[in-house]
Formats: structure tokens, sequence, C-alpha cells
């Protein structure tokens, strides 16, 4: 097969055919040459919203490490807000939402996305922008989630991260007999399982990049850092900008 763009999927052929369900192969052997962006996650993110209208879905991340995280300036919604013409934040997490706002923060609303009042936030705000970070693998149903969000918001652009089931930590890990893993995680993501959730949900990928979550710190860190520069599939994460192809 033809090796694929960055993103792999916006090219025509065989690969948007397998993405679109319009073909099947049961042992593709799915390229990625995805680049590495060694900043990190955060910084990754950053950039797929700049200066937009920004929906950040799930914001909280985890709530006992909001305090810290915003007092270390490293908490992604902190930074988020740094860089984008405005920001709202959604989440399901009601004492989370109430912490965040204890500590200053701006803007935030404890929300279903299935609720009616999350449609008439997203009509008033009016998002370009619709980010979904390490969100995906907490979801019972991700491509309900995903066509919700088409259906509320089929102007944004969703930008989405996940952790990569493929990362060389996984396979470090496997090597000692071990899985490492948030216990709130249902499953483990690939480059091509996260596009392919997209498209079922009616989303065609514009971007994606490679990232560990943070950058290295450690000596481990580093040679890990070292070794996805080199083969950029081991990344901890991907990210994907996408947009919708049709009006769900």
């Amino acid at each position: 097969m033809p090796h694929p763009d960055a993103s792999q999927s916006r090219a025509e052929g065989q690969w948007a055919s397998l993405l679109r369900d319009a073909s099947f192969d049961a042992d593709a052997r799915f390229p990625v040459a995805w680049p590495f962006d060694a900043r990190g996650r955060n910084a990754v993110l950053c950039d797929a919203v700049r200066g937009g209208r920004v929906l950040h879905l799930g914001f909280a991340d985890h709530a006992p490490l909001i305090a810290d995280k915003l007092q270390q300036g490293v908490w992604l919604h902190d930074q988020v807000q740094q860089v984008a013409a405005a920001c709202v934040g959604v989440d399901i997490n009601a004492d989370a939402v109430a912490l965040a706002t204890q500590l200053g923060v701006t803007d935030l609303h404890c929300l279903d996305i299935f609720d009616s009042a999350f449609q008439r936030l997203v009509d008033e705000f009016q998002p370009t922008h619709v980010l979904l970070p390490d969100v995906m693998e907490h979801l019972h149903n991700p491509i309900a989630f995903l066509q919700r969000v088409a259906h509320t918001a089929p102007g944004a652009t969703l930008v989405v991260s996940v952790p990569n089931g493929l990362s060389l930590r996984n396979l470090w890990n496997a090597w000692h007999g071990v899985e490492c893993i948030n216990t709130d995680h249902l499953c483990w993501y690939s480059p091509f399982t996260v596009l392919k959730v997209l498209a079922r949900a009616g989303y065609v990928g514009c971007n994606a990049i490679c990232a560990q979550i943070a950058p290295a710190s450690s000596l481990k860190g580093r040679v890990f850092a070292r070794c996805v520069a080199w083969r950029s599939v081991w990344a901890d994460n991907l990210v994907v900008s996408a947009r919708l192809t049709h009006r769900v």
C-alpha cells in the first residue's frame, strides 16, 4: 500500500476506504509516520487551539491534583486559557468544578454533554475548537459522545488526545510482565483505532502528532524520548485534530 501522509486520514485511497468502513482488511499493516513533538502533550494541545474559542470538555483532570498543578503552572486548562481567545470548561465532576471555581478559575460548568443545557451553552459560546484531552479512553460509548459533539458544534475543529497502546513504555512494562494502567480507563487506543473511532462519528483527521506526556526529566525518560524521536509510534500520547465530514 502507498505510504499515507502525516494525518493518514486525508488521502484518498485504501486507507481512507478502510477508515470509512468502505473496505475491510483482517490483517492490515498500518504504517505510522506521524511527527514527534518533544515538548510534550500540553504544548501540542495548546498549539492546536491557540487563538481560538475553546470548549474544553473534561477540563478537571484529576480533581485532587488541580491546586498543585495550577500552582506549578502545568494544569492544562490554565495553559489553554492563556493561549485561547476565549475558553469555557465543562466537566461532569461537580466537586472538581467547585474546587476549580474556588481557586479562581472562571467560565466553568458542571454539565453532561447530553443535557439540553449543553446545547444552549454551545449555541451561546460558539466555539471554534472543541478540546477533548485524554477523555475518550474513559468513555463507555465514545462514538455516541463524539456524535453529540458533532451535533452540537458541527463547525468546530475537534482536538483529541489519547494514551497510545503501542507506546515504548507499555512495551517495556509488558516485557516485565505488567500493565501500568489508570484503572478508570476502559481501553487503549492506537494511531489507526483513534482515527477509526473519529471516522465512525463523522470526523476526518486533518493533523496528527505523537508526543510524550511531558518533557523527559529522568534518565529513563530521556532514553525513551530519544527512541520515540526515532520511531514516533512508540510515543506515550497521540494528538489528532479533526473536522466533521458531514452533519450528524
